[in-house]
């Protein structure tokens, strides 16, 4: 896996950043993420395909903003493993900024999905596992969704 380092700051100008935001009026809050350099460093090293490094930019987007909110330092885990074209996914994010990410994919059923498959497509069924680890000394916790043809957004 490829690793790449993400600044987490509120510099709006900064690629590469997590900007947590509040609406006070609302009683809403979040975090936006924008990728520049890492997630160009992490899906081209590994020359996927088009469709392969949208879904796993989606899944790296996914893993920066659940592990950004996290109020440790330790690691953040999603990985899926799915009868799918891209069969499985795993996102690394090592608080408080480094992150890694593979996907394996069978380049035929690629094929077979058409020029521009949605993510339900690519993923298939199976599971999408997030694992939060607070080091050495503390248990790890791991939680399992069910995916039945649905993309992560689902």
């Amino acid at each position: 896996m490829t690793e790449a380092r993400v600044r987490f700051v509120a510099d709006r100008s900064d690629d590469d950043s997590v900007i947590p935001f509040q609406v006070d009026g609302l009683d809403a809050r979040g975090r936006i993420v924008r990728f520049g350099p890492a997630l160009d460093t992490i899906l081209r090293r590994h020359a996927y395909p088009a469709s392969v490094s949208r879904l796993l930019g989606e899944a790296i987007t996914l893993t920066a903003l659940l592990g950004t909110s996290l109020k440790f330092e330790g690691t953040f885990q999603l990985q899926t493993r799915t009868d799918g074209a891209v069969d499985i996914l795993v996102v690394d994010f090592d608080a408080p900024g480094k992150m890694r990410a593979y996907a394996r994919f069978n380049a035929e059923k690629i094929a077979a999905l058409g020029t521009s498959p949605d993510p339900a497509a690519l993923l298939g069924k199976g599971h999408m596992g997030l694992t939060i680890d607070h080091g050495p000394n503390m248990q790890r916790y791991q939680g399992l969704v069910p995916l039945e043809g649905q993309g992560f957004e689902d």
